[in-house]
């Protein structure tokens, strides 16, 4: 059985299910990246609308957040779980944001377009690195059984607009990986953001496509 809990800080509510996925800290960490991030750029984009793209929006607690954003003209909330999404669109409904947050119900390599910004709280924990929940909600969206990181990262590239931008949130143990996989996308790395959560850290990587390499990459602690 579900509850409704309320964002106060962007005056929002979502319905959280028991038995599925939970506001987690690394969404609200990537969701406030984000919003402080295009409230510098505002002022670049010059009224600028944009679309961006949110890979696995779970019960879109991310999508919420961010749906305040005033340049952001649409955001497109991708969710391949039936169940799950069902949940992303009454919360929606909900909030009144059908005409700011668009959901799709697909698996991510079967979306088409272009976008001028992707985020995403991919699902990161190798089928083989401990054992697996008995809830396949909770399977899917942390373990890479139907998206990895590396195919993460061929799909962001191909969705982006050239010069477009991604974020992505990964743990420390994985981000040698999310390097890699950037580079042999022939994406580029802006900044990083380093977060201290109980023994690990929350890595927000920035990046885009296309451009110049950078040999000096912004990073910051929290």
């Amino acid at each position: 059985m579900g509850y409704i809990e309320i964002l106060e800080s962007v005056d929002k509510k979502i319905v959280i299910e028991e038995k599925g996925l939970k506001i987690t800290e690394d969404a609200l960490l990537l969701s406030n990246f984000l919003r402080k991030y295009f409230s510098k750029k505002n002022k670049n984009l010059k009224n600028k609308k944009s679309v961006i793209l949110e890979i696995g929006a779970g019960q879109g607690i991310m999508s919420l957040l961010i749906s305040e954003i005033d340049v952001l003209e649409k955001i497109i909330a991708v969710e391949v779980q039936k169940d799950v999404y069902e949940i992303l669109e009454k919360n929606i409904e909900i909030n009144n944001l059908n005409k700011k947050i668009i959901p799709l119900n697909k698996n991510i390599k079967n979306i088409n377009g272009k976008y001028d910004f992707i985020f995403s709280n991919p699902p990161y924990k190798k089928i083989n690195s401990g054992k697996l929940s008995k809830n396949k909600s909770e399977c899917i969206s942390k373990y890479e059984i139907l998206l990895t990181l590396e195919e993460l990262f061929k799909e962001i590239r191909r969705l982006l607009n050239n010069h477009g931008e991604f974020f992505v949130i990964v743990p420390n143990s994985r981000l040698n990986d999310v390097f890699k996989y950037i580079y042999e996308n022939n994406m580029n790395i802006l900044s990083i953001e380093i977060n201290r959560y109980k023994k690990m850290d929350l890595v927000i990587v920035h990046g885009k496509k296309g451009g110049k390499i950078k040999s000096e990459i912004k990073i910051d602690f929290f």
